[in-house]
């Protein structure tokens, strides 16, 4: 019997034996997912680190569009706008940004961008006098859109015809 009991307590001890070494259920399981979120935490920022060295850029969310207001002149387009639109008899509204005094005692006027930019328009102007008041203001300018030195031009025979915006 004494022989028995040992047997039994040897089995019983052996089976703990190869339970705790095979890894049995922690007793508090909160601790085995602590482990768990560390390592991911860990795989996460190793990951990041790989992807800065190895310059790969990650993708940065694009903001909402938001949507361009209709010009407040009738029938106006946008300065940006005028380049599609060589050619055509339009009203061109935008920013004066820049005035310059040309022979004869005419004046241009330069919207959205200033020269050399090629983006921007010139607006001819007989009087160089009303063009210097302009500078700064919101103008919208009917006249026909053409192409001149490779910017979109308008020119104006009769000053009246601006409208200040603002």
């Amino acid at each position: 019997m004494l022989r028995e009991i040992a047997a039994l307590t040897c089995a019983i001890l052996a089976l703990a034996i190869v339970a705790e070494a095979c890894g049995t259920p922690a007793a508090d399981p909160s601790a085995d997912s602590q482990a768990v979120q560390a390592t991911n935490v860990r795989r996460t920022a190793v990951a990041e680190g790989q992807r800065i060295i190895a310059n790969i850029p990650s993708a940065t969310p694009l903001p909402p569009p938001t949507a361009t207001p209709a010009p407040t002149c009738t029938n106006a387009i946008w300065w940006t706008e005028a380049r599609s639109h060589i050619g055509e008899s339009r009203t061109v509204q935008g920013t004066v940004v820049s005035t310059r005094p040309t022979s004869g005692g005419a004046a241009l006027l330069e919207l959205g961008q200033p020269y050399p930019d090629p983006v921007g328009i010139l607006v001819l102007v007989p009087s160089a006098a009303t063009a210097t008041a302009l500078n700064g203001r919101t103008v919208c300018v009917p006249g026909r859109i053409t192409l001149a030195e490779g910017r979109p031009t308008v020119q104006v025979r009769d000053t009246a015809a601006i409208v200040v915006v603002n």
